[in-house]
């Protein structure tokens, strides 16, 4: 019987990393830092889906699966991880599993290879979030607009289906040092709220609103946050109080801050560190600000 939380039952072609990292590496060699790791934590925890977005030029190999892959090390314990089989998905592990605790990972989006997802195959995975899935799954792209060219354009998905992506992440290689340092150029959370006020993109005839997270700031090598009035609004948008969040985001801050330490804490440190925070929280706020005294 086909067991949708073994990797081994379904086919795996290239979703494991040549080296893979924890969020806590990722941070402790630059590529974000721990404000926008724990964002980032609190929303795939809470089930956002996630696209991670890069460059093929001047190089492939800028580590959009190792990304993907350290970001899922947030999924809740309990959660369902769904490895697709590209162009050959069915999707038919859609009998066996729960929506609200399943992410399903499809290695890219792109015509390039059968592995990958394009065109109805990939609009029936990037309509799952509309079913309550969580979806996870990289891309070829330079910047946020060509992410969103991507979807309503190629392949024409509407500016519904596009408002419940969640996360898109772009990264790239920067400087002319060796090795290429990694860095998270910009993260956008797309908003389910499609309003048209100041600060909307243009993707084609469509519009979607973008919430800001971070940007990289390349003459200081530093990360520009997302607004108070920005994560007042993604608050709302998981469904907590701005008090909640908030402090549900300091603790996963100070968490990340200690395991980024050095050369950072490996992906079983990182998973240990999320689950205990995770039990924490669930014994009650007092528990979860011992474990911040503790860190």
């Amino acid at each position: 019987m086909f067991d949708p939380h073994s990797p081994y039952h379904r086919r795996m072609w290239h979703y494991d990393s040549d080296r893979p990292l924890s969020a806590a590496q990722l941070v402790a060699l630059g590529s974000l830092d721990a404000r926008t790791a724990a964002l980032l934590w609190l929303l795939v925890e809470r089930h956002h889906s996630l696209i991670v977005s890069g460059p093929t030029d001047p190089m492939p190999g800028v580590g959009k699966t190792t990304t993907l892959n350290a970001l899922l090390g947030f999924l809740p314990l309990g959660s369902t991880l769904v490895y697709t089989t590209g162009m050959y998905e069915d999707f038919d592990f859609k009998d066996q599993v729960t929506p609200e605790t399943t992410c399903v990972l499809a290695n890219e989006v792109s015509d390039h290879l059968s592995i990958y997802m394009w065109g109805r195959v990939a609009r029936t995975l990037l309509r799952l979030p509309q079913e309550g899935y969580a979806v996870a799954t990289s891309c070829h792209a330079d910047a946020i607009d060509d992410v969103l060219d991507m979807l309503t354009r190629d392949l024409r998905l509407a500016t519904a289906d596009v408002a419940q992506l969640g996360v898109i992440v772009n990264i790239g290689l920067v400087g002319r040092a060796w090795p290429p340092r990694r860095r998270f150029l910009t993260v956008n959370f797309v908003s389910p709220e499609l309003p048209e006020p100041k600060g909307n993109r243009k993707a084609g005839s469509a519009s979607v609103r973008l919430l800001p997270l971070a940007t990289w700031d390349s003459a200081a090598d530093t990360f520009l946050p997302a607004t108070a009035a920005d994560l007042r609004t993604l608050a709302g948008i998981t469904g907590m109080t701005e008090e909640d969040f908030l402090a549900a985001l300091e603790r996963r801050q100070a968490c990340i801050e200690s395991l980024a330490k050095d050369r950072g804490a490996g992906i079983r440190a990182m998973r240990q560190a999320v689950d205990t925070l995770a039990a924490s929280e669930r014994e009650g706020p007092s528990a979860a600000g011992d474990m911040e005294a503790a860190e």
